[in-house]
């Protein structure tokens, strides 16, 4: 099974294996919880480029200043302000609340796999929910790339329930993806003003 996620993420991705070659080797656990972390990070990093340009109030906020007190230093946090100020769309928001919970289940045991009965529901759930969104996010990318990446879904869904290494994969999936749709969205972000365009003790009341 690994060689035919590989395969197939190289048809999706050709010439880009650098995006998950350096996670092959990890064992599931370890994947599931880099990913997330992976993903949780870069959202902060989008989330930073939109607020107000005031690096120490949005490093403390975010978390970034790792002072370990932010308001939006958890995944959950920064996904649905994400969300609030429309860098993610509410269907990446289910995908990655999804992918919230599934490592929140190999982070709380050390025994877990994908065929573990908390966990398969929440493949198929990632499975349905992605299925429809990457043919959005992969709309620009060549047809061949469309049409590997719904063969390999398809292939993956048959899996699903009976080798572990399908759910890892369906998970390296989406993870290349927003990977490469994140580095996109961060040329695009534009970071909002405030209200107020002077200061307030320069504001007059009549």
């Amino acid at each position: 099974m690994a060689w035919k996620i590989e395969k197939w993420l190289d048809e999706v991705f050709p010439g880009e294996s650098n995006l998950f070659s350096e996670y092959r080797n990890l064992s599931e656990r370890e994947f599931v919880i880099v990913a997330a972390g992976v993903l949780d990070l870069a959202l902060a990093e989008l989330i930073s480029k939109r607020l107000i340009d005031n690096p120490k109030e949005y490093e403390s906020f975010l978390g970034l200043d790792e002072s370990g007190n932010a308001p939006a230093g958890s995944m959950g946090a920064r996904i649905q302000l994400a969300l609030l100020l429309g860098i993610i769309r509410i269907e990446d928001a289910r995908i990655l609340r999804i992918i919230k919970n599934i490592r929140n289940k190999f982070a709380h045991r050390v025994n877990v796999s994908f065929l573990d009965t908390s966990v398969q529901p929440l493949t198929s759930k990632l499975l349905v929910e992605w299925s429809g969104r990457s043919n959005f996010i992969l709309q620009s990318y060549p047809e061949d790339a469309r049409i590997a990446n719904k063969k390999g879904l398809s292939e993956l869904k048959e899996q699903l329930d009976k080798v572990s290494q399908a759910g890892e994969g369906l998970l390296m999936a989406v993870f290349s993806v927003y990977q490469a749709y994140f580095y996109r969205l961060s040329d695009r972000v534009e970071r909002i003003n405030y209200v107020v365009g002077k200061p307030a003790n320069d504001l007059q009341i009549d």
